[in-house]
């Protein structure tokens, strides 16, 4: 299986960490992708990689007040 890389990104834009886990393809990479910003409470996003290329980022949805 490919390796994925997880960047949860803060609202400054830094990512002050990163995760890697496999999964079965890209798809599967950005449903893991939710998980891992679940898990980061201060991310507002969670970008992904695949070796040196961006696969796509899944966004916080800002409550609407």
């Amino acid at each position: 299986m490919p390796l994925f890389t997880f960047y949860p990104r803060r609202a400054d834009g830094a990512a002050p960490a990163f995760e890697t886990i496999e999964c079965a393809d890209d798809a599967a990479a950005l449903i893991r992708a939710r998980q891992v910003l679940a898990d980061h409470r201060s991310a507002v996003e969670v970008v992904v990689w695949r070796g040196d290329g961006r696969i796509g980022a899944v966004a916080r949805v800002a409550d609407e007040a």
